[in-house]
């Protein structure tokens, strides 16, 4: 399910975990998606909520802010999965070529 007009939404401090991304993961997913803008400060979120939500990005288009700041329990393995999300860090040129900006 994804709603139609929403394209932000900002959930800080709602001690979203791994259940919550689950949930969340439904509205990022599919290519009806059309949320623009993500906040997820200061919630319960660690690396298998990270990985959920990951997963339901690799195919999504709409989202252009993804903020996890605070979330506390998110690792370095966490911050990898991230990574690779975003760029294709298997080699310098692929890196040049993917189609993502860091801020």
């Amino acid at each position: 399910y994804s709603p139609k007009l929403l394209t932000r939404l900002d959930l800080c401090g709602n001690n979203i975990s791994t259940d919550g991304c689950r949930e969340l993961a439904k509205v990022l997913q599919g290519v009806d998606a059309t949320l623009k803008y993500l906040v997820l400060r200061n919630n319960k979120i660690d690396d298998g909520g990270v990985d959920i939500l990951v997963d339901a990005l690799q195919n999504n288009t709409s989202l252009t802010t993804f903020d996890l700041w605070g979330n506390d329990s998110i690792s370095d393995q966490g911050r990898i999965m991230l990574l690779k999300l975003v760029n294709d860090i298997s080699c310098i040129s692929a890196t040049l070529h993917s189609n993502h900006t860091l801020t």
